[in-house]
């Protein structure tokens, strides 16, 4: 039952992870996403292989420790029962300090995950900035901006360029024109 336990805790923690990353992940660009995604992969399946690892040697310790236990007082008599409270003590002491080291290591992913956000959130203002810096470059011109009086704008829409207009029956071979062949040629 210990087992279901261990294994329910890793998947929400690693579900609540999971959805705030994906939020911060879709606010960012198509490199950045693919750069915080494979560092956000890689500190993930450690943390995870490394809590899954501790929770099953925890269990798997208390467990051989707990039937080695009971084995012992079936077969001897009443007067071990000191060792097999020192046995018990001790696989106590080993669960104990196995549940620190997964809180450790899930304090440990929390900070990383931490990081990750503060990472997100900074590369989200960054793109935010520069898309203000763009927006900055664009220039309109209308008849009835100041800058443009009203003769230069009718010179501007007046003044037209002319088509060129290509022949249909004559190819590249035909004229002098160079294509895209011979021009990788060299």
């Amino acid at each position: 039952m210990s087992k279901t336990k261990g294994f329910l805790a890793g998947t929400i923690f690693g579900g609540l992870v999971a959805a705030a990353g994906y939020g911060y992940y879709k606010m960012l660009t198509v490199e950045q996403q693919a750069d915080l995604k494979a560092k956000f992969d890689d500190t993930v399946a450690d943390v995870r292989d490394k809590v899954v690892d501790y929770s099953y040697a925890a269990t798997d310790a208390v467990a051989s420790v707990r039937e080695k236990a009971d084995d012992f007082v079936s077969d001897k008599s009443y007067a071990f029962d000191t060792k097999v409270a020192d046995l018990k003590a001790s696989a106590e002491d080993k669960s104990a300090e196995l549940r620190e080291k997964a809180d450790d290591l899930i304090a440990s992913a929390q900070e990383k995950a931490a990081d990750l956000r503060s990472q997100a959130n900074d590369l989200k203002n960054q793109v935010k900035s520069d898309e203000t810096d763009d927006s900055e470059e664009d220039i309109v011109l209308s008849p009835t901006d100041d800058a443009l009086d009203s003769e230069t704008f009718e010179e501007l829409t007046e003044a037209s360029a002319e088509p060129e207009i290509l022949n249909p029956n004559v190819g590249l071979s035909q004229t002098e024109v160079k294509g895209l062949s011979d021009l990788s040629e060299k």
